[in-house]
């Protein structure tokens, strides 16, 4: 009966892996080539670029199972900080990242820079850019990170390998996560906005 029961949990086990797997390669599949995500949504440039750049809707959309503190009520202006405290897990204490308004051209382009809460330097900069398709709003997020990039050329020997063995995929993979997390927001996005159920 044991042998039963461990077969059984090892498939499971295997499922899960593998439909994760399958959701990192679909998602990684979406973004383009240099990255960026996209999302199209129906509605105008206008009402799309004030949910976006607003501080009071940025928790119905921005890092799901966080908590979203904007700085101050209201549109988004130069020098906000939209504060997101993420969950504390298992051997992991709770921490903070920040989001701080560097640009904001009303109705096409919000810019952010993310810091942790020890303001350590920039982590990545985010560029949301919005523009009218027909009667729809494209949305693209463009995430960069010098952080990172200075991460991997910094963790690189002559032979292009990282000191710690890992070849660079570390800071690719925080990149990608990054990324894949502007995709799934763009899409909590979308469903607020046009008033379809979230997945």
């Amino acid at each position: 009966m044991w042998k039963w029961l461990g077969g059984c949990l090892l498939v499971v086990v295997v499922m899960v892996v593998g439909a994760m797997i399958w959701g990192y390669g679909a998602m990684r599949d979406s973004l383009a080539p240099d990255g960026s995500a996209s999302v199209m949504i129906g509605a105008p440039p206008a009402r799309v670029f004030a949910s976006i750049a607003h501080g009071d809707s940025a928790a119905t959309w921005m890092a799901q199972g966080s908590t979203v503190l904007a700085s101050r009520h209201g549109p988004l202006v130069h020098g906000d900080t939209l504060r997101i405290e993420m969950r504390a897990s298992i051997g992991v204490p709770q921490q903070a990242m920040i989001w701080t308004v560097k640009e904001v051209v009303p109705d096409r382009v919000l810019v952010l820079e993310l810091q942790n809460d020890k303001k350590q330097g920039v982590i990545a900069t985010r560029r949301d850019s919005v523009a009218a398709v027909g009667d729809s709003t494209r949305v693209v997020t463009r995430i960069l990170s010098p952080m990172l990039d200075s991460m991997r050329t910094k963790g690189s020997t002559g032979k292009g390998k990282s000191a710690d063995g890992l070849g660079g995929l570390a800071p690719d993979f925080l990149l990608s996560m990054f990324r894949m997390q502007s995709k799934l927001e763009q899409l909590r996005l979308k469903a607020r906005i046009e008033g379809t159920p979230r997945r």
